[in-house]
């Protein structure tokens, strides 16, 4: 009976009415369904790529760096001065070399080694490695 309804309406408005196929709305059903497989399918595949992107070296990074923000703690300050303090020991390790090079030290004092002032020997090691 809804289906005749249907039916005298659209005649009424002047739609074309196609008696060979199958119900409209059961169309557009299945229609949305199968969009809604193909978009499921996709989350499933960008979330599994995202959590293979957190994996990776990049990834560590961000979460490191956004869980340090959440902290208060500026992580980009601490690499700048971080990276300060090795070039400030390489620049005195270069000077020591020109030193000796120029002659102004003796061979004694270079194999004393560079004066490091405040430089930890575990930075001293990390720039060598």
């Amino acid at each position: 009976m809804a289906r005749l309804l249907e039916i005298e309406r659209l005649h009424q408005v002047g739609e074309v009415i196609d008696n060979n196929s199958e119900d409209d709305l059961t169309r557009k059903c299945r229609t949305i369904e199968q969009q809604n497989q193909i978009l499921l399918t996709q989350y499933e595949n960008l979330k599994r790529e995202l959590c293979l992107a957190k994996k990776t070296h990049v990834g560590t990074m961000v979460s490191d760096s956004r869980k340090a923000a959440k902290k208060g703690i500026d992580s980009m300050a601490i690499m700048v001065e971080t990276i300060d303090n090795q070039i400030n020991v390489v620049s005195q390790i270069r000077d020591f070399v020109k030193d000796f090079r120029e002659q102004k030290i003796t061979i004694k004092e270079f194999l004393g080694g560079p004066p490091m002032q405040s430089v930890s020997e575990e930075i001293m090691s990390d720039i060598l490695e």
